[in-house]
């Protein structure tokens, strides 16, 4: 395809959506409403006596360079990415520690490195969810780079110690377990791949949001 024949609002608006990175859902929306205000726009200069091909790329023009654009949608990608993954933290976090604590009273009879353990993966999911709830607070104050930031170190973090607690737990007290163990054992595990997958998102999105201002 030839310079000619490349469309300037196709092309501007496939620019943008490469360097972006954020929710796929919320990427898409921003894409279409940026070529619907680039449509809107040269089909005005074209009601004023303007070449439609000439009006597209004023379009393009008036909008403004990929370059100087993209941080500003990408920020608000970032602080979306930022309240999703807050989000499942605040919720799921609390979630596991009350399946826990309940699995805890059905078995009274635990050794004390068990409840030595239990309590640090509780006081790590009541931190988490905390620093997650602040998190969502914040995101609309703090530059979208440092929430994200700090929810991915957050969501680093707390996973690695729950999932140490809780392979430590299932080592030294096998024959003590609930006869739900496998159960919760279970839940803790799609929440850990939930909240990976969420995680590994928000870095990505985190790599592009601090690099696109360096692109400037």
């Amino acid at each position: 395809m030839t310079a000619a024949t490349v469309d300037p609002v196709d092309a501007h608006v496939d620019a943008l959506g490469a360097m972006l990175r954020g929710p796929a859902r919320l990427r898409a929306s921003m894409l279409a409403e940026a070529r619907d205000g680039l449509e809107d726009a040269a089909e005005s200069l074209c009601g004023t006596g303007v070449e439609p091909r000439e009006a597209r790329s004023r379009a393009v023009a008036d909008f403004g360079a990929v370059d100087e654009i993209a941080p500003r949608y990408q920020e608000e990608l970032a602080a979306a990415q930022s309240r999703r993954t807050a989000t499942l933290i605040a919720v799921t976090f609390p979630a596991l520690i009350l399946v826990w604590t309940l699995l805890k009273q059905d078995s009274p009879g635990s050794p004390v490195e068990l409840t030595l353990l239990f309590h640090v993966e509780a006081v790590t999911t009541v931190v988490a969810a905390i620093l997650a709830l602040a998190t969502l607070l914040a995101v609309r104050r703090a530059h979208p780079a440092r929430a994200l930031r700090a929810i991915t170190l957050v969501g680093t973090l707390a996973p690695l110690v729950c999932v140490v607690t809780g392979l430590t737990m299932a080592l030294l007290g096998p024959s003590h377990g609930s006869a739900h163990l496998p159960a919760a054992y279970a839940a803790t595990a799609v929440v850990l791949v939930a909240l990976i997958r969420s995680v590994g998102r928000a870095h990505r999105v985190l790599v592009r949001t601090r690099r696109i201002p360096c692109e400037r």
